[in-house]
């Protein structure tokens, strides 16, 4: 007799749930290992930059197999290739860990619009809440990336291989489990492709900067929160990833809410909220001369809660303008602008390196501006697509 599960609407979603914090558990190794590694900020940043920048890249143009039909084994691909940063322990060489962080940004390229698009077909009435609560699932596993990853460092004689083995028991789950299909039989469309996109052009382009803005400073954060936190005389716990689990932490625990309070008054007044609290407190962090362990995990949760929320606000933001191509629409907010965000990382590295006084927090302070950008850009975004532009005489 074959062996089936029953769909339930608790049951996809914590299933994507734990394959997101398993997927983003990976992406949050490299801050940490180059600091363990004592690899040199700037060409750490080189590594990390530009491998994003390909691997994100090619997002949107999955997001539109996405919406074909291959969602389901998109999303399984994408697992499968974020996993092999395990094999980072191996090399020392930087070509090889530039390849390692390629198949790892190629799989979050390939796992995000795929997994995004399921989290939106769950639910019509609360899209919101199903992508913020997917969200949290890998704000949840980029919290304990580094804690998990030094441990078992240390009990493993320098691996991580055991972590293959949550990940082959999630890609039986989801070879088994029948999430929803939207499959659709049609040949590869320019037109097709960019329908979607010009529906919203305007929308979405703000949504986009907003992302790019944001997101280039939060990676730039995260790269160099390990060094922060060393320059700060912080606890050694938070050196060595109690800060960064901190910071994470903090963007898991407000996605819900945030994802139920998008639902009740729309995402963007929740959206102008969420950046102009971030903005206030990086700079009263980063200017706070002296920190106590507890007053820095404060910071760094409340930080993190509100730089975190930002990226699945502006995701489920697009998802409601264009309901019908989720993936594709998710790709252009997630990878497409991932791809130029990743870059943050390099600049942060160079930056860092050419000042002299001060470099971490200098160079935090500076790229802080750009949550200046994404609230003038987030303030622009008509909430939703006029009425005018869907009527059939406007239709090309």
């Amino acid at each position: 007799m074959r062996f089936a599960i029953t769909p339930s609407l608790t049951r996809s979603l914590l299933l994507l749930w734990v394959s997101h914090l398993l997927l983003d558990f990976f992406t949050g190794i490299w801050p940490m290992y180059k600091t363990i590694a004592h690899i040199d900020l700037a060409k750490a940043g080189l590594i990390a930059g530009v491998s994003g920048f390909i691997g994100e890249f090619l997002q949107v143009f999955v997001g539109y197999f996405c919406d074909r039909g291959h969602r389901k084994a998109i999303l399984m691909v994408g697992l499968i290739l974020g996993s092999m940063m395990l094999w980072i322990t191996f090399t020392e060489s930087a070509v090889s860990s530039f390849f390692i962080l390629l198949l790892l940004m190629l799989g979050s390229g390939s796992f995000h619009p795929a997994a995004v698009g399921f989290a939106g077909l769950l639910s019509t009435t609360n899209k919101s809440r199903s992508i913020l609560f997917f969200a949290s699932g890998g704000a949840i596993g980029l919290a304990i990336s580094q804690i998990a990853f030094v441990h078992v460092l240390n009990t493993f004689q320098g691996q991580a291989l055991i972590f293959f083995v949550p990940v082959a028991v999630v890609l039986i789950l989801l070879a088994l489990y029948p999430l929803p299909k939207t499959y659709q039989p049609h040949r590869l469309s320019v037109k097709e492709f960019f329908q979607p996109i010009m529906k919203a052009k305007r929308a979405l382009l703000l949504l986009y900067l907003t992302q790019v803005a944001n997101y280039t400073l939060y990676l730039a954060f995260i790269f160099l929160l390990p060094d922060l936190m060393a320059a700060k005389g912080c606890h050694q716990w938070l050196c060595m990833g109690g800060g960064h689990c901190t910071f994470i932490l903090g963007s898991a625990l407000l996605m819900t809410p945030a994802g139920i309070l998008c639902d009740r008054f729309g995402p963007k007044p929740v959206l102008l909220c969420v950046i102009l609290s971030a903005l206030l407190l990086l700079y009263a962090f980063l200017f706070q001369p002296v920190l106590s362990a507890g007053g820095a995990i404060l910071f760094l949760g409340c930080l993190g809660g509100m730089m975190g929320t930002i990226n699945p606000i502006l995701v489920s933001w697009a998802n409601r303008l264009v309901p019908e191509s989720p993936s594709t629409v998710s790709a252009i907010l997630m990878g497409f602008a991932w791809c130029l965000s990743n870059l943050g990382t390099l600049w942060a590295g160079l930056l860092s390196q050419s000042i002299h006084v001060d470099p971490i927090t200098s160079t935090l302070a500076w790229m802080g501006l750009l949550l200046a950008a994404a609230f003038f850009f987030a303030l622009k975004a008509p909430s939703a697509i006029p009425a005018v532009q869907e009527s059939p005489s406007t239709q090309i």
